[in-house]
């Protein structure tokens, strides 16, 4: 069969030499529209690291001193911290609230801030350190658990939240415990900074799972810093919250219908008192639609339209091309040849162009590949340790050289399966009639 592939395919050399280029070009243009797609959309489906289907947020307010109501003795920093950390412990007593915990500043997993440092492990001598991001905590508030981050090795997420924190202390997940001291195991383990008179070394007390700080992007080097205390003037109204978890079967829409009304009575403490309420996913996605959403959806969109017309134009070509061979159709049915025979001869003389168009359109694209390097989907620096396919050059060309030719073997396959099986399927005397 495939002898007879081949000696068809050369006999109508001048007519194929079309589709190859055809089948050339689309492969090269298929390469470039689906790649920053396929490693977007993969880095997006990366877990998150923390469970957040089971995560709320509840944003803060103030009241200011011209409104009703406004208490000028609870308006001094430690009372409004007092008034804060009431209204956590009260949202910890809620039924359907399995755990909470505070959550300032505008720098922490999900979130459209960031805040971070460089850091170097001990003993590495290079003139520039790591950038690392930062997501501050109040130690003694269950922040660890509230998140649900998975444990590393050594301290448990509810002992990292009850450790006494030295100035110089933090937590790290394994993502960067990986790649800044290439092990999993995090004790005795400390970055350092150094300049002309001093050196400082920060300590790191324990590690939790690989976190994505950008929930559409691959983990980044991240630490958790303890702060000795929070300047509540500073982040209400806008970065004050209380970050709930919802005990396990508690569904998140009754949660938020019987929530919101108790919520809108009862928290309030002082001049704060609760404004809104949201899940977690729902903020994750906020922030997503105002950074990476609108160009993952356009480049989304254009692989969809130009997939709708690579089916629209190679299918027609094949089909046309395929319609014109009654004739001959009708010479190997009147020599015996079953229609299911013709069938499958059409559909690899197809299979071997896609093939070769295929691998020729992918070798083309591949010398940009290498000149210029493939998608980082919405990284926007350097991947710092390679971790997954993507990150593998030549696992990264033939994965999403698999997918362009998948699909290009499918349209052409639909291009000529159609038209071959109703003509295999014609008398030969009416194929033949026009010869």
């Amino acid at each position: 069969m495939l002898r007879l592939i081949l000696k068809t395919l050369w006999a109508r050399r001048k007519r194929n030499g079309w589709l190859l280029a055809e089948l050339i070009l689309v492969a090269v243009l298929s390469w470039a529209i689906f790649d920053p797609v396929i490693v977007v959309t993969h880095d997006r489906l990366l877990p998150l690291g923390y469970d957040a289907d089971r995560l709320c947020l509840v944003s803060m307010d103030a009241l200011q001193p011209s409104a009703p109501g406004y208490d000028s003795l609870s308006a001094g920093t430690d009372a409004l911290m007092q008034s804060y950390l009431n209204l956590v412990e009260r949202v910890r007593q809620y039924p359907d609230v399995e755990q909470a915990t505070p959550l300032l500043g505008f720098s922490y997993p999900g979130s459209q801030g960031s805040s971070s440092s460089s850091y170097r492990a001990e003993g590495d001598t290079a003139k520039r350190g790591t950038n690392v991001y930062l997501v501050e905590f109040l130690p003694h508030t269950h922040f660890f658990e509230t998140y649900g981050f998975r444990p590393g090795k050594g301290l448990t997420p509810a002992e990292l939240s009850d450790y006494d924190y030295g100035v110089n202390d933090l937590v790290i997940d394994e993502n960067t415990l990986d790649y800044m001291f290439h092990t999993d195991d995090p004790r005795r383990k400390r970055f350092w900074e150094y300049n002309e008179k001093d050196t400082t070394y920060i300590n790191v007390v324990g590690s939790v799972g690989s976190v994505k700080f950008y929930s559409d992007q691959r983990p980044i080097p991240l630490a958790f810093v303890r702060v000795e205390q929070w300047d509540l003037d500073e982040y209400v109204p806008e970065d004050a919250r209380i970050l709930i978890r919802l005990k396990e079967g508690v569904g998140t829409n009754r949660f938020l219908h019987d929530f919101k009304p108790w919520m809108l009575q009862n928290l309030r403490a002082g001049n704060l008192y609760a404004r809104d309420l949201k899940t977690y996913r729902q903020g994750i996605a906020e922030v997503e639609f105002n950074t990476s959403t609108p160009i993952y959806r356009r480049n989304l969109l254009v692989a969809v339209f130009f997939l709708v017309n690579l089916c629209l134009g190679v299918v027609g070509t094949f089909w046309l091309q395929t319609r014109t061979r009654r004739e001959e159709v009708g010479v190997m049915l009147s020599f015996g040849a079953t229609p299911g025979r013709i069938v499958r001869l059409l559909l690899g003389e197809g299979a071997v162009l896609t093939t070769v168009g295929t691998l020729i359109g992918c070798f083309i694209y591949l010398q940009y590949g290498i000149s210029e390097g493939f998608s980082k989907g919405a990284m926007y620096w350097d991947i710092l340790r390679p971790e997954y396919w993507t990150d593998f050059f030549w696992v990264h060309f033939f994965i999403v050289s698999l997918v362009v030719y998948v699909v290009l073997l499918v349209v052409v396959s639909v291009g000529v399966y159609i038209p071959a099986h109703k003509i295999s399927r014609i008398p030969p005397t009416e194929a033949l009639r026009d010869e």
